[in-house]
């Protein structure tokens, strides 16, 4: 079993017919490549002592993993469920190298966070300002782009400006709740108890959207982990066939 299955599917399809060469083999130094007879996949690993690098049609990455069952890299792998997320971590220049805004999150999350405000009784027309602002703008190719749109959506929302004097006002804008304090309320005011706040008092506006995570591992890190894998299971076949006409 494997994460990103689909991915495991494209290694396999590409390097089914995959010739192995040795070049190298002195121990925990090794280097071993597969090359498709049809079409232009290539996988390439190199090992020495706590290190693997794989690479290939798909870009070079370098894993190093320092423990007392890494010394031979391709014992870690061996066998194992294929993360790419978490073997990302073990990577050399870092986990963030081979990360990649996600669109797809971004939308799920959106359309999620509406159907729940919906749910609970959000203010009409919600789901076609939504769509009409956030969803179909061409501006969500960009994460930067996209995350300002979603932090600065509203709907319906509704202010209320409260004075600790008692007198209160409430407001369809926002910038009319600010300007309460300095307009209306001031010429109505008498004494010193006077600290002016502005609060939500209903409408919609997206959540928590700090702690949204939105990225994934790239396509092509994701490829040469399944195809790191898929190699060395390859590997060791060859190995064992050798052993046995030995």
């Amino acid at each position: 079993m494997s994460d990103y299955p689909e991915i495991a599917v494209h290694v396999a399809r590409d390097v089914q017919d995959g010739k192995l060469t040795s070049l190298r083999e002195d121990g925990l130094y090794r280097h071993v490549e597969f090359t498709a007879q049809k079409g232009w996949t290539r996988i390439i690993l190199v090992t020495w002592p706590f290190n693997l690098l794989v690479a290939g049609s798909h870009g070079s990455y370098h894993f190093e993993r320092n423990g007392p069952d890494t010394e031979d890299m391709f014992d870690w792998l061996r066998g194992i469920r294929v993360e790419p997320d978490r073997w990302a971590s073990k990577l050399v220049n870092g986990a963030d190298s081979v990360r990649e805004y996600d669109r797809d999150k971004l939308v799920a999350l959106v359309k999620a966070e509406v159907a729940e405000a919906v749910k609970d009784g959000a203010p009409r027309g919600l789901r076609a300002a939504v769509r009409e602002q956030i969803l179909d703008s061409d501006r969500l190719c960009s994460r930067d782009w996209a995350m300002q749109m979603v932090y600065d959506f509203e709907h319906g929302v509704t202010y209320r400006t409260e004075c600790t004097c008692g007198a209160f006002k409430d407001h369809e804008d926002q910038d009319d709740a600010y300007r309460w304090e300095f307009g209306e309320h001031w010429r109505q005011r008498i004494g010193d108890d006077h600290k002016v706040k502005v609060r939500e008092t209903g409408g919609f506006a997206f959540s928590d959207v700090g702690d949204w995570r939105l990225d994934k591992v790239s396509y092509h890190f994701a490829y040469q982990c399944h195809a790191a894998s898929w190699a060395i299971a390859q590997y060791d076949a060859a190995r064992k066939q050798a052993e046995v006409a030995a």
